[in-house]
């Protein structure tokens, strides 16, 4: 048995919405769209034959298959939900923007975590200043929980890692959040360049500063015979020999001490205002998160975003322990990998840089007497009472529980 498809009609019968909506505007599908529509097709016949080209093409299907074949999907959740926290960063960057009355200047995406709660000054401080008050300190905590333990000044380099390590994760996840919201039409969002000059200024920096910066980059990669993947082995001589003199070119030739990456965002907005607009798409079950925290809600959805983060940055670093070949790794890595302490220390680190959550979801007695509860849609947290409460949103509105 055997079937001819013009692709019009071949884009009806399989085609998925997107490929749909691709064909109605170009009217026709790109080599990869059509690809795909193969393999819907391929689920319904053993074999088929393509004559013409372009929105031309006519399609001869053979072979049909007594009972349709299941395609393997290898994502999770077939791209819902892979986001660790998706729910509550989506909450806390619109409350965050709502509550500062959509008025919020574009910032690095360290500064925008800072403002959230998400991540602690110490974290940061770390990044840009002395890590050795950390180090010290780390040290000390370490050899008080492990007798095995030999402390060592290369410890530093665990230390950066996991600076590195984990603000690269949790950016990530914050600029995907960005392009989420943005596609969805909850948000307006750009992403521009930014430096710092060497007045200590910050400012968007010009489309000819950018090219120079690239070009500067580019000549530099090429003299110390680097890519630029190589740049993130941070141990390598080469590369804190680029590092260096690229510091060093930015200041003499642009007066820049350093450039990033700024993000803005606004809320979108109706002829009858933002939260209309939100309610509008609330109703239409195109919201799935909070975008009116108060401070209180604002707070507890942060700590449950960190417990989550942070349980999962450590499930991470087990699966990274397990690797003792990775060529990247400084002989100290791999030493604290080898004797099982890479994990245990990397758990440390979250707790010492206030990474993990401040809820006590089984106290003892002890605990339970520096603990206080807060129920919330009849779920009962235990918060330290010694938490401070760093999130900066304010709303004098009433809490009506998180949309989900």
């Amino acid at each position: 048995m055997s079937k001819v498809f013009t692709l019009a009609q071949l884009v009806k019968k399989y085609g998925s919405e997107a490929q749909k909506r691709s064909f109605k505007k170009n009217g026709n599908l790109s080599g990869k769209e059509f690809t795909l529509l193969i393999k819907s097709v391929e689920t319904e016949w053993e074999s088929y034959t393509v004559e013409g080209r372009g929105s031309k093409r006519i399609i001869t299907c053979s072979g049909k298959r007594s009972k349709k074949l299941v395609l393997p999907d290898n994502r999770s959740n077939n791209g819902q939900g892979q986001l660790v926290g998706e729910f509550e960063l989506n909450s806390l960057v619109t409350s965050y923007l709502n509550q500062m009355n959509n008025k919020v200047s574009p910032m690095s995406a360290n500064k925008w975590l800072t403002e959230l709660g998400i991540i602690d000054r110490s974290l940061t401080g770390a990044l840009y200043g002395d890590k050795d008050v950390h180090l010290e300190k780390i040290q000390e905590l370490f050899s008080q929980a492990n007798q095995d333990y030999n402390k060592n000044k290369m410890d530093i380099d665990m230390l950066e890692e996991f600076i590195k390590i984990y603000l690269k994760h949790i950016k990530s996840s914050l600029v995907s959040v960005f392009n989420k919201l943005a596609k969805a039409k909850v948000i307006i969002y750009q992403k521009e360049v930014w430096g710092c000059t060497t007045k200590n200024k910050h400012r968007k920096l010009t489309r000819q500063e950018i090219r120079s910066i690239a070009e500067l980059r580019r000549i530099l990669l090429n003299e110390h015979e680097l890519k630029g993947r190589d740049l993130f082995k941070t141990n390598m001589k080469e590369v804190k020999a680029f590092n260096k003199e690229f510091g060093e070119q930015l200041r003499e030739q642009l007066n820049l001490l350093f450039y990033y990456d700024a993000h803005f965002c606004l809320l979108q907005d109706s002829d009858l205002g933002v939260l209309d607009y939100l309610n509008r798409l609330q109703q239409k079950g195109e919201l799935d998160f909070k975008y009116s925290l108060t401070e209180e809600s604002a707070f507890i959805m942060t700590q449950v975003y960190k417990d989550m983060q942070s349980k999962h940055s450590l499930k991470l670093a087990k699966d990274r322990e397990k690797s003792i070949s990775n060529m990247s790794d400084s002989n100290r890595i791999k030493c604290l990998k080898i004797m099982k302490q890479y994990v245990p220390m990397w758990d440390l680190l979250l707790k010492h840089f206030k990474c993990i959550s401040c809820f006590k979801s089984k106290p003892n007695v002890v605990e339970e007497a520096a603990t206080t509860k807060i129920e919330i849609d009849s779920i009962e947290f235990e918060i330290s009472k010694e938490s401070k409460r760093t999130n900066q949103m304010h709303s004098s509105k009433p809490f009506d529980g998180f949309l989900k």
